[in-house]
């Protein structure tokens, strides 16, 4: 039965508490660190478990510095490093790995930077800002760091954020772009490129079944962060009456849900920890997990297509101009 719209998921403290001690001695990467994201939540969070390095990633230095302070007042002994990352930009990606050439394994890579309905724009390699920030650079990322996840062995994990909105996505292969525009809108770029995102996790986790890595895509909720910040007042109008209809939401399918409720960022962040560690999960490879579970019956068809997952993985290594052999 779908859990969609029950505020039910659990806490960061509460998952830790459980399963947290894995954590020590680990090196993890975590994207799109702020003081106002998910992603710096984890990071504060995850840093009272011990890990030997966290690698902290975000636009500016700026951005991360609120986070590492938190982290040192609370944690003084934990190593932090940034990592000035650009996902608008391929060839920062790269140098961005590249910057990573002395860190000999990656135990947890996270990646939960992106962007949500911003006005049409396109990256610095000609996508749609959505598609390229959200899906392509991820793409790229895990292709160039996957053999230092390899080299950290079973268990370790690649979590790539994705979002409730991935029940109405879907990806036009023949143009990610809208014809430049023109056909612009919004939220359904946003829907497809976490429809992009989880069918990568699901490719990917299958692919890499029999080594043990851990991959899995997370809608960690709703939560107020950054995340928000193109958000104008007729937006927020349309998601109220959404809130306030009588009339469910229906996703590709034709099957209802709710809109789900706001959390905190403790909430915001748990699931991407239960990707990381929860042992109890592991059989599910390549799932996408929701409230600290396993949420592929709430997939639309689109998304459990095979099909879709050739292409997509074809139209990636295309964009990027290279093979992703796994």
């Amino acid at each position: 039965m779908s859990t969609w719209g029950n505020p039910v998921i659990l806490s960061s403290e509460y998952v830790l508490s459980q399963y947290g001690e894995s954590l020590a001695g680990k090196t993890i990467v975590v994207t799109g660190v702020a003081n106002d994201s998910i992603a710096g939540e984890l990071a504060v969070q995850i840093s009272a478990y011990k890990p030997s390095l966290l690698i902290l990633t975000a636009r500016s230095e700026s951005r991360v510095e609120p986070i590492v302070s938190k982290i040192k007042s609370k944690n003084p002994d934990v190593s932090v490093r940034f990592l000035k990352l650009d996902l608008s930009d391929l060839k920062d990606v790269r140098r961005a790995v590249s910057d990573l050439n002395d860190v000999p394994k990656i135990d947890h890579f996270v990646a939960v930077a992106g962007v949500m309905v911003p006005p049409y724009g396109k990256t610095a390699d000609g996508v749609e800002s959505q598609f390229g920030v959200n899906y392509l650079a991820n793409f790229l990322l895990v292709k160039e760091l996957l053999p230092k996840v390899r080299a950290a062995g079973p268990k370790s994990s690649i979590v790539i954020c994705s979002s409730s909105a991935v029940r109405g996505g879907q990806i036009n292969f023949d143009d990610v772009n809208y014809k430049d525009g023109e056909e612009y809108n919004p939220l359904a770029a946003y829907a497809q490129s976490n429809a992009a995102r989880t069918i990568f996790a699901k490719f990917l986790g299958e692919k890499l079944k029999g080594e043990g890595i851990r991959v899995f895509s997370v809608d960690p909720g709703a939560v107020a962060t950054g995340l928000q910040r193109h958000f104008g007042g007729e937006f927020l109008d349309q998601i109220q009456a959404l809130r306030n209809s009588t009339e469910p939401m229906r996703d590709l399918d034709g099957r209802p849900y709710k809109m789900p409720s706001f959390t905190g960022t403790s909430e915001g962040a748990s699931t991407l920890i239960t990707a990381m560690i929860d042992p109890t999960i592991e059989g599910a490879q390549g799932a996408y997990l929701y409230q600290n579970t396993v949420g592929d019956d709430d997939l639309t068809s689109f998304v459990l297509n095979r099909e879709n997952w050739t292409k997509l993985w074809e139209l990636s290594e295309k964009l990027i101009g290279e093979p992703f052999t796994v």
